[in-house]
């Protein structure tokens, strides 16, 4: 890289930025350690652990950092941190980086909630079963790719609740390292879904695309690097998260694609909520479905979702989802017949959706 000042400052924008990610990162973890200390009935507030860490901290070798700016710099980090810790915001896991989807549509279902990152859908899962977070929240069907069989296999052999969903419109975005020249773009990174239901407009804009793990992954990484040929597709979230900028919005193929989240807890609602979700397996005998769906048909329950993966066993497992309270009587006449006449059957929440 050649050194000038514009160059420079660049750089100083891109250390920044990591700086921040950083940070954003420590105070996550600190938020975490609170939860091991309560049960094991520590004390939250311990003195001789953050001078434990200030001197550390003060005796590694550097060249330019004093003493004094690390203490200073750190007693902020610890006041901050005993704040978030006294606040005991909730957390919702959701797999991906910061400024994925899922954290989109965290937000939309409760803003005063805290999202914490992690990297697959199984930490979101037993990160909740183990009581880390209160909720995590997973999509599981897109109006473009379908049902998302890898979350509902997780779903399926959970013991978890659904609490709640958000149905959300997704959209995607072409980001880019501040003052990139678009004529200069030679590639694009995102994740394999995203590059699909925005292949139409790579191809005008000429661009070769590259798969990555992740919408905001990309985004991540396209920060660390800061490379001007290179852009990635993911949501404007990403783009405020590191520092860089939206060329063009709503580059998806099709218009008004949606994907549906659900929130998991470990315990059910306890508000009464307005849609339900079941699964069960039936006999494998002629009929055995429709007798079922008929039961709804009945009492005019409305069916929002019927979707069916295949178990260890052979066997189909349908997921049902339907516009009732679990509260009703007539519903809960319902459930009772499908739990008498299924091979397997569970009842996976009663909640509100948004």
């Amino acid at each position: 890289m050649e050194l000038n000042l514009k160059s420079l400052r660049r750089e100083i924008d891109r250390i920044d930025n990591g700086i921040l990610q950083m940070l954003q990162k420590r105070l996550e973890v600190a938020r975490l350690v609170v939860r091991f200390k309560k049960e094991q009935h520590q004390d939250i507030n311990v003195p001789s652990r953050e001078q434990e860490i200030l001197t550390s901290l003060k005796s590694r070798e550097r060249s330019l950092l004093s003493a004094d700016v690390i203490e200073e710099i750190y007693k902020i980090l610890f006041t901050e941190s005993k704040r978030l810790q006294a606040e005991a915001k909730p957390l919702i896991a959701f797999q991906g980086a910061h400024g994925a989807f899922s954290e989109v549509a965290a937000r939309q279902w409760d803003s005063e909630i805290t999202p914490v990152p992690c990297p697959e859908f199984a930490d979101v899962f037993e990160g909740v079963v183990a009581g880390s977070y209160e909720y995590g929240i997973v999509p599981i069907e897109n109006t473009v790719g379908g049902m998302m069989s890898q979350v509902n296999g997780y779903l399926l052999h959970s013991d978890l609740q659904i609490v709640g969903a958000v149905e959300m419109a997704v959209s995607h975005a072409l980001l880019i390292v501040p003052g990139t020249d678009y004529r200069n773009l030679r590639r694009v990174y995102s994740h394999p879904v995203a590059l699909a239901e925005c292949q139409q407009f790579i191809q005008r804009m000429k661009l070769e695309p590259y798969a990555y793990y992740d919408t905001a992954g990309a985004a991540k990484m396209l920060a660390e690097t800061w490379k001007d040929s290179t852009a990635v597709i993911a949501s404007v979230l990403a783009a405020k998260y590191y520092n860089l900028e939206v060329l063009k919005e709503g580059i998806g193929d099709v218009a008004n694609t949606r994907t549906r989240f659900v929130v998991l807890s470990r315990k059910p609602l306890e508000v009464e909520g307005e849609k339900c979700s079941i699964t069960f397996v039936t006999e494998n005998k002629a009929g055995a479905l429709f007798r079922i769906m008929q039961l709804f048909a009945e009492k005019n329950i409305n069916l929002t979702r019927i979707d069916s993966v295949p178990d260890e066993k052979g066997n189909y497992v349908f997921f049902l989802d339907f516009t009732a309270s679990n509260r009703n009587d007539d519903v809960k006449k319902i459930l009772e017949t499908i739990e008498q006449h299924s091979l397997s059957y569970r009842f996976l929440g009663c909640y509100s959706e948004k």
